[in-house]
């Protein structure tokens, strides 16, 4: 019994112990690095005068500028491009960019990728940084309401700080706007 109680009593100490010991510093890890140079297509020196203004503001490092669809009035089985320009507010981490496109009868389609086809993955925006993402998609028929919003592995999402013009539904997306059908 005392032979028990001394090993107890010494594997507690040893426990103890080893949790006051300082673990080594480890530096963070380094950002990608991205040759900028070959992005002309997807950094942007202004926003182009014809995207609908958003101004959503996700984990105070990513701002949802506004969007733009091409065509204008979305064509049923017609394949459409949506261009999202976010600008960089912080450094941010690895995040990738889902867009849900839901219709009124429960039907989405989804478009989880990284940022620009990963070329330009968000650990290696930079603050000032203006990034145009484009998705293509085919709509159905009916109207498309426009979701967006960062996430990482499973259901980790990046807070949505402000809807700006957007709204926010409670779950860290952003509904953006409503996507319209030509007649």
């Amino acid at each position: 019994m005392v032979c028990i109680r001394v090993v107890r009593v010494s594997s507690l100490l040893f426990v103890a112990l080893c949790a006051c010991i300082e673990r080594p510093w480890e530096a963070p890890p380094a950002r990608r690095s991205v040759d900028r140079g070959s992005l002309s297509d997807i950094l942007l020196t202004a926003v182009p005068p014809d995207v609908i203004a958003v101004g959503a503001v996700f984990g105070g490092a990513a701002e949802l500028v506004g969007y733009k669809v091409e065509p204008p009035a979305l064509v049923t089985g017609q394949r459409a491009r949506l261009m999202l320009v976010w600008r960089c507010r912080a450094e941010m981490e690895s995040w990738r960019i889902f867009v849900h496109l839901d219709d009124h009868a429960g039907n989405r389609i989804h478009a989880e990728h990284d940022p620009a086809g990963g070329r330009y993955p968000t650990d290696a925006w930079r603050p000032g940084d203006l990034v145009a993402d484009t998705v293509l998609f085919t709509p159905g028929t009916n109207l498309l309401m426009l979701y967006v919003g960062f996430y990482t592995q499973g259901e980790n999402r990046l807070r949505l700080d402000d809807p700006g013009r957007g709204r926010d539904d409670g779950k860290d997306r952003l509904l953006a706007g409503v996507l319209p059908m030509s007649r």
